[in-house]
């Protein structure tokens, strides 16, 4: 069937890999299915919306995920002490499959791109480009090719090039000269390119968006077990899986997700420069990036995303509970939608990482935060029990005025923080955020790559969403229970949120 992949094709190959990688690659090609466990998810999974070691975790109604630490940490362990790490092998050799195979093949299923216009917020627009590229990539041949008319009201340009399909429209902000006079009027720019337009660093990159992520399908891959080889061909098969539509009540469809993601957001050399060059740490112990004995250096990481911008219409010391656009009308004696959003406090925060310091033994934490007053940063000095990983830049600009969408006034800071706090923080493998921000959610998919267990990626949100939720819905469990959707829904439902069905739907 069109769109089904073997090995043993001989189609050729447009990916540039990393020089130098014979060893890597040895190693990689040498990687039993046995080290990768995260494979269990393929071949042994657990019956529909359950998850665990044990399978029993009703996946979609809670608002965290904590594994039994022994067994998670013994797993971990012995993935972590494996000179080559098979499970990001898999991972990898996905990706290139899916790179692979939607420059060659799937090109004339994908009539569009996602525009880069507002009023989709920057989190917002990334999530939203990888959910509906996800929808489609696992809906099945019933399902395709994708509608070909644009929805009323939008705009949608022909593109006669294969495989530039699956990414984002993005005329930039540049000037007269750079962008006829039609698409300047109309597009006004976006909340990439606007900010991105006050620096030095996109000056010649006409797309703001690819000054951030590299383009696909052309952009550099990790090293991945080649093709014949026991990894590859589970990647053959997890791709194959997804083109048939197959298994959507299956947590197996969060490793496409996160392949998905990753391969969208491969950062360019700019981001990186961004990085190394605003990346600061708190040591306080001994642990990972900080130094110490075997034992310390050996503890997973941690990540945290503390919103706290223009999202914040009331702050709260308490987390939760449901989410953080509903509160129990004590009148009608129910849940009800309310006008306003609450952000929490960072000691709501501190505490769900203590809990995963007291259950994962985390010793290092890489912290993402939009808080404009500096308290959160200045206060990592005092903050004794972790060590810390941050990006140190000026944050007096998310100081809650308007929706970041409407703002006219943000620098390179901006977009550069997301596009680094999301490589960041796709690092660690354990996770604490808001499932309520499209933000949070794309850090948490990344991470997927890099779990090293056969589960998904211990998490605590704090606002009360779980990842079955979508942004205007009450997350109550009888709420949760009432939808019964397939993991699949509960993936690209969310992106569903201001805007986001006009890129999944159509009328094929």
């Amino acid at each position: 069937m069109s769109g089904y992949v073997s090995w043993r094709g001989s189609l050729p190959v447009r990916i540039t890999l990393y020089p130098c990688v014979t060893w890597a690659q040895a190693g990689l090609d040498a990687c039993t299915e046995q080290e990768a466990p995260i494979l269990r998810l393929l071949h042994w999974p657990c019956p529909g919306g359950v998850h665990g070691f044990r399978c029993d975790v009703r996946w979609d109604l809670q608002d965290q995920f904590l594994p039994t630490p022994r067994r998670w940490l013994r797993q971990w362990n012995a993935s972590r002490g494996r000179a080559v790490d098979c499970q990001r092998g898999l991972f990898d050799a996905l990706a290139e499959v899916i790179t692979r195979q939607h420059w060659e093949q799937e090109w004339d299923a994908q009539p569009f791109r996602i525009a880069a216009a507002p009023p989709r917020t920057m989190g917002k627009m990334v999530h939203q480009l990888v959910t509906a590229n996800y929808f489609h990539l696992t809906s099945g041949p019933s399902r395709r090719p994708l509608r070909r008319a644009a929805l009323p009201g939008s705009y949608i340009r022909a593109l006669p090039q294969p495989g530039f399909r699956w990414n984002v429209l993005d005329y930039g902000g540049g000037t007269r000269q750079e962008i006829d006079y039609k698409q300047l009027t109309t597009m006004r720019g976006n909340v990439f390119s606007r900010p991105l337009s006050t620096g030095k660093r996109c000056a010649g990159v006409r797309a703001a968006w690819h000054c951030l992520w590299q383009r696909f399908p052309g952009q550099t891959l990790r090293p991945a077990p080649a093709a014949g080889t026991p990894i590859g061909d589970a990647a053959v098969a997890l791709y194959n899986l997804s083109m048939s539509g197959k298994r959507q009540d299956g947590l197996v469809q969060y490793i496409v997700a996160s392949v998905v993601a990753n391969v969208f957001t491969t950062v360019t050399p700019q981001v990186h420069d961004y990085i190394r060059e605003h990346l600061r740490k708190q040591c306080h112990r001994g642990g990972p990036h900080c130094g110490g004995t075997m034992d310390e250096l050996s503890t997973p990481i941690a990540a945290v995303h503390v919103r706290h911008g223009d999202s914040c219409d009331r702050h709260a010391k308490e987390a939760g509970p449901f989410n953080a656009m509903f509160a129990f009308d004590k009148k009608l004696g129910k849940l009800e939608r309310t006008s306003y959003r609450y952000c929490y406090d960072w000691s709501v925060y501190r505490q769900q990482l203590e809990t995963l310091q007291r259950l994962y033994n985390v010793r290092t934490v890489i912290l993402a935060t939009d808080d404009h007053t500096g308290t959160i940063i200045r206060g990592l000095a005092n903050e004794l029990s972790f060590n810390w990983l941050y990006l140190e830049y000026p944050r007096s600009q998310f100081q809650k005025r308007a929706w970041m969408e409407f703002r006219s006034d943000l620098d390179e800071n901006a977009p550069f923080s997301l596009a680094a706090e999301l490589e960041l923080l796709s690092e660690a493998t354990l996770f604490v955020g808001n499932m309520g921000s499209h933000t949070s959610r794309m850090m948490y998919m990344k991470m997927v790559a890099s779990t090293k267990t056969a589960v998904l990626p211990p998490f605590i949100s704090v606002d009360g969403y779980g990842l079955c939720c979508g942004f205007t819905e009450s997350c109550s469990i009888p709420d949760i229970k009432a939808r019964r959707r397939k993991i699949r829904s509960c993936i690209y439902t969310y992106g569903l949120a201001t805007g986001g069905d006009a890129y999944f739907f159509h009328n094929g």
